[in-house]
């Protein structure tokens, strides 16, 4: 198995040439980074010595307090078996890996724009609109939220809310706020938008700072204003 130490090494010869790339707690990710974590996350497994990495898209600002690995055929990578045995060769064929395939997959969503052109990353599942999909949903009306078009992502999640009965909106109180549920963050963003737009916008940093600090990545981390607020 891979450790994260070991793969902390492994990837050295491509963090020491690309200063735009930080690894941390089994993540390879883009840094600095503002709205969007973007990078590949290594798998941890007992049963295997291999890990496979994973590409990810993750829209700090949903709240969610790890990375968001919801993609639909994301961009991936197995490391071979044995890769212990020739150590040099197995960190030369990852590092190029992750720069030529993996990282560029994700590299250019930094904003929920570039998000949804990223379908693999944004959803919903092939065949479906978004109204289909509540997570895509929330994603489409966060953004909406962040250029401030408050009455199209109130309208969008109205509409999805009586969908997700068990999570009604009018019990959707402070008590919600972080909670680990999607649909329970889904609903209270509802509520807000529905009762007190003035708290949408300070709810979205505050569940992007929740987000980051929860990964204790911090100091790769650069607050910004959302666009609206430019």
């Amino acid at each position: 198995m891979a450790t994260s130490r070991d793969l902390k090494r492994l990837l050295q010869p491509l963090l020491a040439r690309r200063t735009d790339l930080a690894f941390s707690r089994r993540t390879l990710f883009f840094q600095p980074f503002t709205h969007y974590l973007r990078g590949a996350k290594f798998d941890f497994s007992r049963f295997s010595t291999t890990s496979e990495a994973t590409a990810f898209a993750h829209q700090l600002y949903n709240g969610q307090d790890c990375e968001d690995m919801n993609s639909h055929k994301p961009h991936r990578y197995l490391m071979l078996h044995g890769w212990e045995a020739d150590f040099d060769k197995s960190a030369s064929t990852l590092c190029d890996e992750m720069e030529r395939s993996v990282l560029p997959a994700v590299e250019g969503i930094v904003d929920y724009v570039e998000h949804q052109r990223h379908p693999r990353y944004f959803g919903p599942l092939p065949g479906q609109k978004v109204s289909d999909s509540p997570r895509s949903t929330f994603a489409l009306a966060l953004g909406e939220c962040s250029v401030g078009d408050l009455d199209s992502a109130e309208q969008r999640m109205t509409l999805m809310m009586p969908l997700l009965d068990q999570y009604p909106v009018a019990s959707a109180t402070d008590d919600y706020r972080y909670s680990g549920y999607l649909f329970w963050r889904m609903a209270y963003l509802t509520r807000l938008l529905q009762t007190d737009r003035n708290k949408v916008l300070p709810l979205l940093h505050d569940w992007e700072a929740h987000a980051v600090k929860s990964m204790k990545l911090t100091k790769y981390w650069k607050p910004t204003p959302f666009p609206c607020e430019l």
